[in-house]
C-alpha cells in the first residue's frame, strides 16, 4: 500500500481493526446486511449528492453515522469521472481510504496529488482541501469524519474548472 499521508501501515492496520473488527467482538453490536450490492464493489453506491457541494455525480452512502459510541460519521464516496467536492474544511479532521480507482486530493496553496486504491489520507483539522475522481477515473473512498459540537464539515467554493484541468496535469 502506498502511504503519502503520514499514517504508518501499523496505524493503518489498527485503524481497520477498531473499524471491522470490534463490531465481531461484541455481540450486541448491530450489523448491517448490504443486499443488492454488485460483487464487483464493496458498499452500495448510494444517493447522489447535493450540487451545491460537489460537481458532477457523485453518491454517498452512509455506512455509520455519529450517535452516543461513535463521534464521527462514516460513508462510502463515489466519484464518477470528473465530479468531485467544494473546496472545504474539517473542523476535527477527516480520514480517506480509497477503495476503487484513481482521484485526486488538493490542499490550498499546494499542488494535488493522485491518490489510487489502497491509498489513504489523514486531513488535519481545518485544512482547506478537495477531492474527487481525475477525469477520466471513478474514484471510491471511504470517509471517516469527526465531528466537533455540531459540525463536520465547512463548506466553500467550487473547485474552479482550470483548477481542476490544471490539477490533472500536473499531479503526482
Amino acid at each position: 500500500m502506498k502511504n503519502i499521508f503520514s499514517i504508518s501501515p501499523f496505524r493503518l492496520l489498527a485503524l481497520t481493526s477498531l473499524l471491522f473488527g470490534a463490531t465481531a467482538c461484541n455481540r450486541t453490536a448491530s450489523v448491517q446486511v448490504m443486499e443488492n450490492t454488485p460483487t464487483n464493489t464493496l458498499f452500495p453506491q448510494g444517493d447522489k449528492t447535493p450540487a451545491e457541494y460537489f460537481t458532477g455525480n457523485a453518491f454517498l452512502h452512509i455506512m455509520v453515522t455519529r450517535d452516543k459510541n461513535n463521534d464521527f460519521v462514516m460513508g462510502s464516496v463515489t466519484f464518477e469521472p470528473g465530479a468531485r467536492t467544494n473546496w472545504h474544511t474539517h473542523p476535527k479532521g477527516q480520514v480517506l481510504i480509497v477503495t476503487e480507482g484513481e482521484g485526486l486530493y488538493q490542499e490550498k496553496g499546494h499542488p494535488a496529488k493522485i491518490i489510487r486504491k489502497g491509498d489513504v489520507v489523514n486531513i488535519p483539522a481545518n485544512k482547506e482541501h478537495w477531492h474527487g475522481a481525475n477525469a477520466t477515473s471513478k474514484m471510491v473512498h471511504i470517509a471517516l469524519t469527526n465531528y466537533q459540537d455540531d459540525t463536520n464539515v465547512v463548506w466553500l467554493e467550487p473547485v474552479k474548472e482550470s483548477e481542476f484541468l490544471s490539477a490533472n496535469q500536473t499531479a503526482k
